[in-house]
């Protein structure tokens, strides 16, 4: 879908069209507009904690994290207990800046983050970590809010696990395989972590470890170290 350009936006006042042009930028990975049209959102109702979190979130995909910082910041001195802006801030203050910019290496607009602090959420280690597309998505709209490095959850079902939001949202589920083999070892007391490593509009791929194997697994990786 084409975004309007802002300058096409100038005497814009109309903050439900705003609003969605802001989500659609969001979804097609346009942090660039999607910041531009946030800030519109903002000059018009500088109260609209909704749009700063959008606009923090663009500024975070963008590389400029002391912006959103700020950005968090002002989203809490509105709204204290907004679990969106505690959460992002406290992940913004482990992450190293470098001129106002974090120190990332590839593309951004995908917010898959491989330098700085970040890296630590994505250590490989052998038999313990595992890196995996979900399928079944959730709609391009609940999938362009998340971050990377963000925390999730998994249910579990008869057959399957779907990964949710901490909040609960779902998001996807893992392929049937890896979920039969994840459902055999959860049951038996394997404990697992689970994070976004990379997501877009139509691809939302996860970050898995082991975090605690059960006696009965001592000697049974979690996860084949073979390519």
């Amino acid at each position: 879908m084409l975004i309007p350009k802002l300058k096409s936006l100038k005497n814009e006042n109309d903050l439900e069209k705003l609003t969605k042009l802001a989500i659609e930028a969001a979804i097609s990975s346009d942090w660039k507009q999607a910041e531009k049209i946030n800030k519109k959102i903002v000059s018009i109702s500088e109260h609209d904690v909704e749009a700063l979190n959008r606009l923090a979130r663009a500024q975070v995909c963008e590389g400029n994290l002391k912006r959103a910082e700020k950005t968090y910041k002002r989203v809490l001195e509105l709204d204290p207990y907004n679990i969106i802006a505690k959460k992002n801030q406290e992940k913004l203050n482990t992450m190293p800046k470098t001129n106002g910019r974090e120190n990332v290496n590839g593309n951004t607009n995908g917010h898959d983050f491989t330098n700085g602090s970040l890296s630590n959420y994505f250590l490989f280690e052998p038999g313990k970590t595992k890196i995996i597309q979900l399928l079944n998505l959730a709609p391009p709209s609940t999938i362009a809010r998340l971050n990377c490095g963000e925390k999730l959850s998994m249910t579990l079902k008869k057959h399957t696990i779907c990964v949710a939001s901490e909040n609960g949202t779902y998001l996807g589920a893992l392929p049937d395989d890896l979920s039969h083999k994840l459902l055999s070892y959860i049951n038996g007391g394997n404990k697992y972590d689970v994070y976004v490593k990379y997501s877009t509009a139509k691809k939302l791929t996860v970050f898995i470890r082991e975090i605690e194997r059960s006696p009965k697994f001592e000697n049974q990786p979690s996860f084949q170290t073979s390519a």
